[in-house]
């Protein structure tokens, strides 16, 4: 492993002209060159000037932009621990995130700058600077000042960082402040080098980055940009970004679940032209068949899935042979699977006793993760650390299973189990089967509390165009797909589905929301 803020080193150094970043939206790029002389300029800066340096703390309160990979490739280089805040918490949720970081320099987006006002004065920052892509701003400023400071101050040599914490990203939540998994640079390392194993970078590919970097996933792009090849920068809005994938030829790119079957629909209303695309990833939630299968034919390319957590990055990949195999009928199953174990992952499903569950594809047990890629521990959390973190395995509360081949196959959260009727039913497999109904957009499946059955099932369904689906018909699909104590008794129709600040579907909401009866 090195220095995450190593990685363009060498392309800056073969290739410095050679375009690294680029944000189309903001018509903003760097060069490789570029790149490494203004992220060695701000490291001396965080290093000197702001004092936050080696043991250091800054947080960054940002969308997706050239100026957070700078400030990420800045910090491996200092040794300052980065906190990259999620910009759709409310003001007063930032508010607490920082006063449990602590940072000393606190980096935002000018979009945000009204979040920043309420919030400065009640917070004790030494340090607010901003920026705007593009433009003159704080940070700029900061940077011009840096080129006159250089050679009076000196970076830590980088072997002696590979272990100091690098990177605090936040785990889901729905209220309070979520847990932030604390990274070093060798177990961030190690998960670009997971992912670089598994997608087979060609020399002539270009990455869309759309994951958030205020989660886990800047792995991705490091790996590209390791590689020599340029990722473009954008945040997510499906139909501009096909125009994207067009104009700049794009041959890859990684949508959690509830992106894909946008950009699809977007795809089929608008057009797309997927000559350039070689590889589509996805993961993040149980993803459905019919959606696996819209994907191949609209971006017609390779499809490979990944499975991972805050806590060690990727765990699994399902690669595009296994696809192959079961979109022709060889193992149609795989399609359920979220692939076998990423190159430094070593994934078992442990029963309650700790022993390996026998490998039937059958026999529930605990997903759990061991290898160079988990994460150190919670930040300030030592209790939920050792809750979590026990004998090198990271204990994920996913329940799932695995066959002789060592495909893992999630069936859902351990805690997310509905109990009805004293029947077991995960919510995932049924909102798997609800996701291949021709008149469904979009799923979600709850329990709710009832007095007769314990919990009844909760399906909050968004209508494909056009659709008039009723809540029988839902309720009557299930029924017959998975029989009948699987079928939601309560069906609710939403226009979309409400999101966390994280991203993810608001389940917790969705169990509270209006009922409807079937």
């Amino acid at each position: 492993m090195i220095n995450i803020g190593e990685l363009v080193t060498k392309p800056a150094v073969l290739a410095p002209s050679a375009p690294a970043l680029i944000d189309p939206q903001r018509a903003v790029s760097r060069s490789f060159g570029d790149l490494y002389s203004r992220s060695e300029r701000l490291a001396k800066m965080l290093s000197g000037h702001l004092g936050a340096g080696l043991g250091g703390r800054v947080a960054a309160l940002s969308q997706n932009c050239i100026e957070l990979f700078e400030l990420y490739l800045a910090c491996a280089k200092s040794g300052t621990l980065l906190f990259p805040l999620n910009w759709r918490f409310s003001s007063a949720q930032v508010a607490q995130a920082l006063r449990d970081a602590g940072p000393s320099v606190v980096l935002y987006e000018s979009d945000l700058r009204t979040v920043v006002e309420e919030i400065q004065s009640g917070l004790d920052v030494e340090h607010w600077i901003e920026w705007s892509s593009g433009q003159d701003s704080e940070y700029e400023q900061l940077l011009k000042g840096a080129s006159l400071e250089l050679d009076s101050i000196r970076l830590p040599e980088p072997g002696l960082l590979l272990h100091e914490p690098y990177l605090a990203v936040s785990t889901g939540g729905t209220t309070g402040i979520p847990k932030s998994g604390v990274h070093t640079q060798y177990s961030y390392g190690a998960c670009s080098v997971d992912y670089l194993a598994a997608a087979r970078i060609a020399e002539t590919d270009i990455y869309l980055m759309l994951g958030q970097l205020f989660h886990v996933v800047g792995y991705m792009p490091l790996a590209y940009l390791a590689s020599g090849r340029p990722v473009v920068v954008a945040n997510f809005e499906a139909e501009s970004l096909l125009e994207i994938i067009k104009d700049e030829r794009v041959s890859g790119f990684f949508a959690i679940a509830t992106m894909l079957p946008r950009l699809i629909n977007a795809a089929k209303a608008k057009g797309l032209d997927p000559s350039s695309i070689r590889q589509v990833e996805y993961g993040g939630a149980p993803t459905a068949e019919e959606v696996i299968r819209d994907a191949t034919q609209v971006f017609e390319s390779d499809l490979m899935q990944a499975w991972g957590m805050t806590e060690f990055g990727p765990g699994t990949y399902l690669g595009p042979e296994s696809h192959r195999r079961a979109l022709r009928g060889e193992n149609p199953g795989l399609l359920r699977s979220c692939g076998k174990a990423a190159l430094f992952s070593t994934v078992a499903i442990l029963g309650e006793d700790g022993q390996l569950v026998p490998q039937d594809g059958r026999t529930m047990g605990e997903v759990c993760h061991r290898g160079p890629n988990n994460m150190i521990g919670y930040w300030n959390r030592p209790d939920e650390t050792a809750e979590v973190l026990r004998d090198g395995w990271i204990h994920t509360g996913d329940g799932g299973a695995w066959d002789e081949e060592g495909h893992i196959y999630i069936v859902d959260r351990l805690k997310s189990m509905i109990i009805t009727g004293g029947e077991n039913v995960f919510p995932a497999e049924v909102e798997r089967s609800l996701g291949n109904h021709p008149e469904v957009a979009e799923v979600v499946v709850v329990g709710v509390p009832d007095k007769d059955w314990g919990e009844v099932i909760k399906a909050v369904v968004v209508r494909a165009q056009g659709s008039h689906l009723s809540a029988a018909d839902v309720s009557t699909y299930i029924e017959q797909e998975l029989g009948s104590y699987k079928k939601p008794r309560i069906v609710e129709f939403l226009a979309e589905l409400p999101m966390t600040p994280t991203g993810k579907v608001n389940r917790k909401l969705l169990s509270e929301t209006a009922k409807v009866e079937v």
